[in-house]
């Protein structure tokens, strides 16, 4: 027995329940078993429950155990004070609170459908990764294509919290920010960490005033970024370390370590000597500032205003003509989806904007939905992603349910599981 499941439980009151008992003898009714609570503090808030004739409105905590209680320290949390319901599956320690009473609990075992819940097991302990792959195909299209909505929303929303952390960081300079999300966007996962070091390294005005000095630009990007000491080409580049050790003096700059570089398995599209290269372009025209991309009405027009070329010597893997590897348009869409969005998605919560954000979906929908390792699995299982709206949404489902085997947080594997449709809000 797990405690997710025994949320499950209470969250839709899936037991045997034609009269609930305390263990102290007393009569329950759930009259409403509370809005579940997945962040800190109890598992249900605003319940209302009656025990005997009295009637109680506050928290339920579900564990398998009632000495849980104790051994998660949740007498020390005020957050717990208010709990007016202990549900367990074992009763093993009666639950005191600091008055020296005794909190009601209601002990679930013998009370669940056997079937179901193994019927649950047999759907954890399935080794595939992606335990429900073998019966998506019978999931109605309008149930995946409403879950991959709220699963690409959650992950905006994650990326909005992100931005916030950058905007107490930075004390709300937006460009700042946007600089720092612009360079996170070229990591593209393996070289993530080593952009988020640069972008962190310089302050956008830095860069900014070197912009339209495109062979000092050059210098403080591949000498800062680490890059300069993996790269025999760029160390041949006269000039280069001379120019950067000036602005290093004026600035006091401590280059990112080139260790943070990962260089195996890099496709030669995505080689952190092309994309530095491309990321100088787009500064040398103006995009370290967050006017170049805030007030785009169209992302058609953003998209071309990406598709960019800019004279850089030495930052280019493939061309010899002194010029940047032009921005793919996968490239873009990736940049948009992964630093322009969510920035203007802030920008709208911010501004209290509900047609901006309206905008900011209709967007990722408009986008070619991605081909990764996640998205190609789901692909497999007879669930295409049509745009990037539903490969966002496929990616957040794998990371934070699917991985972790929240089939019981998820309205697919709900669903699935009682081969009903179900909605996980209608509490």
């Amino acid at each position: 027995m797990n405690e997710d499941y025994l949320q499950y439980l209470w969250r839709y009151q899936r037991f045997d329940r034609p009269q609930l008992t305390c263990t102290s003898g007393r009569n329950l009714v759930v009259l409403f078993p509370g809005i579940w609570n997945r962040q800190a503090g109890p598992d249900f808030l605003e319940a209302k429950v009656r025990i005997g004739r009295q009637l109680w409105l506050g928290s339920v905590e579900v564990h398998t155990k009632s000495s849980e209680w104790r051994k998660h320290k949740h007498q020390e949390d005020r957050a717990y004070d208010n709990v007016i319901l202990h549900v367990v599956y074992e009763d093993d320690e009666p639950l005191i609170n600091e008055s020296g009473q005794e909190v009601p609990t209601l002990v679930l075992k013998g009370l669940l459908e056997e079937e179901h819940y193994k019927q649950y097991c047999n759907f954890i302990q399935d080794l595939s990764v992606l335990p429900c792959s073998r019966r998506l195909n019978s999931l109605e299209s309008v149930h995946r294509s409403t879950w991959l909505h709220r699963m690409a929303i959650e992950r905006l929303e994650q990326k909005v919290k992100a931005i916030e952390q950058l905007m107490l960081q930075y004390k709300n300079d937006w460009n700042a920010v946007w600089w720092h999300l612009l360079c996170r966007s070229f990591g593209f996962g393996l070289n993530h960490n080593a952009y988020d070091m640069f972008a962190s390294s310089l302050y956008w005005k830095q860069v900014a005033w070197l912009s339209n000095r495109a062979e000092d630009l050059e210098a403080l990007i591949a000498i800062q970024s680490g890059w300069y000491d993996l790269d025999n080409r760029l160390r041949g580049i006269r000039g280069m370390r001379s120019r950067y050790e000036h602005h290093q003096r004026m600035w006091g700059l401590e280059p990112v370590p080139p260790s943070a570089w990962h260089r195996g398995r890099v496709k030669p599209a995505n080689h952190p000597r092309v994309r530095l290269g491309q990321l100088h372009a787009l500064i040398s025209h103006g995009f370290i500032q967050w006017r170049s991309v805030s007030d785009e009405p169209s992302i058609d027009a953003l998209i071309e205003s990406f598709k960019i070329r800019s004279s850089v010597a030495g930052l280019n893997l493939r061309s010899t003509t002194g010029l940047s590897e032009p921005i793919g348009h996968r490239t873009i869409e990736l940049l948009c989806v992964n630093a322009v969005i969510p920035m203007r998605f802030y920008s709208a919560n911010w501004h209290q904007n509900q047609h901006e954000k309206d905008r900011m979906i209709l967007w990722m929908e408009r986008l070619t939905a991605e081909n990764n390792r996640i998205t190609r699995m789901w692909t497999d299982a007879g669930w295409k992603p049509k745009n990037m709206l539903d490969s966002q949404g496929q990616i957040h489902l794998f990371k934070n349910y699917c991985s972790q085997k929240k089939c019981l947080s998820c309205l697919v594997g709900i669903q699935l599981l009682n081969h009903q449709y179900h909605d996980p809000t209608d509490t």
